[in-house]
């Protein structure tokens, strides 16, 4: 009994550290947000959501994608 109660303060310690964080990204084409347009994962790295986010011009339209 004394072994299972150990083995289950160290699952819930080990689940809770693992939890995972999300970004979300919208779209905006010349600061009108895109509707279509959602993107939500897993942040797998130690970058933070922002750093995911791009800016491009084409044909002199602006296309961002921000994350947070």
């Amino acid at each position: 009994m004394k072994k299972l109660a150990i083995f289950l303060i160290a699952a819930i310690a080990l689940f809770s550290f693992s939890c995972n964080k999300y970004c979300t990204c919208n779209k905006y084409i010349d600061g009108e947000l895109d509707k279509d347009y959602k993107n939500e994962f897993v942040k797998e790295s130690s970058k933070g959501c922002e750093d995911f986010g791009n800016v491009q011009e084409i044909d002199g339209i602006l296309y961002e994608i921000k994350c947070k």
